[in-house]
């Protein structure tokens, strides 16, 4: 139900739902793209990452054009070049920092639609990563609670390494629960069903493709209901990686 504006085309289309903006961030943007035909090369002078959300974008990267699934996580660090195409509709979650990516690329929703066929610089490929989410490259590490509950999760990109966003992907085959470090950060939904509690407001159910959002200062805990994949992303000047909770 994101509120959906034509950014580019055409040839094909790209249309952007900013979701996360400096309204209620001061770190990190988020939200989602759709996008149908392409490729599409533009160059990103910011960092982005991006997870998509079904099967049908191929996506290029420093090490070739690769088909991807639902899951895979795409670095693009400043600089790099987002390049992509799909035959249908395609649907992607994009995080940048900082946070005002509109503002850096001249862009205003409902007020123009970009023409990304006349881009001298498309920005360069040889930064640009593609994990996919069940390929070799991607770092799953196995964690158990004391009482017993098991889950998987797999950092891909870090402060430290290059990246000024962090992104952790996480596992669980069994409820498992969480609270969210102070800092902002968001949760995409992947798969399976999550519950959110935060103070003293209502629970809150999330399914596949919701994005939840965790200002600085809010605590929110997350509890799997069984099997699912979740994505935190969060950024340098604001940390809310998912922590294990102590009990």
């Amino acid at each position: 139900d994101a509120p959906f504006e034509a950014y580019a085309g055409p040839p094909g289309r790209i249309d952007v739902a900013d979701v996360i903006t400096t309204a209620n961030s001061s770190t990190i943007a988020a939200g989602f793209v759709e996008s149908e035909g392409g490729p599409f090369a533009y160059r990103c002078d910011y960092e982005a990452v991006c997870i998509p959300l079904d099967d049908t974008m191929t996506w290029d990267a420093g090490s070739g054009s690769r088909a991807t699934k639902a899951g895979d996580v795409i670095w693009i660090p400043h600089g790099g070049r987002a390049s992509y195409g799909s035959v249908g509709a395609a649907h992607f979650l994009y995080a940048t920092f900082p946070v005002n990516w509109p503002e850096i690329v001249g862009w205003t929703a409902g007020e123009d639609v970009k023409d990304l066929n006349g881009a001298e610089d498309t920005g360069a490929l040889d930064g640009v990563t593609l994990t996919p989410l069940d390929g070799p490259a991607m770092p799953w590490r196995t964690a158990r609670r004391s009482s017993g509950e098991s889950f998987e999760h797999a950092v891909v990109t870090r402060p430290g390494t290059g990246a000024a966003m962090t992104t952790m992907l996480l596992r669980t085959p069994t409820p498992v629960g969480w609270n969210l470090a102070a800092g902002e950060g968001l949760v995409l939904v992947l798969s399976g069903t999550v519950r959110l509690e935060s103070g003293s407001s209502p629970a809150q159910e999330a399914g596949p493709g919701d994005l939840i959002w965790k200002p600085m200062d809010v605590p929110l805990r997350v509890e799997t209901n069984g099997r699912s994949l979740c994505v935190s992303i969060s950024s340098e000047a604001g940390t809310a990686a998912l922590k294990r909770a102590s009990n």
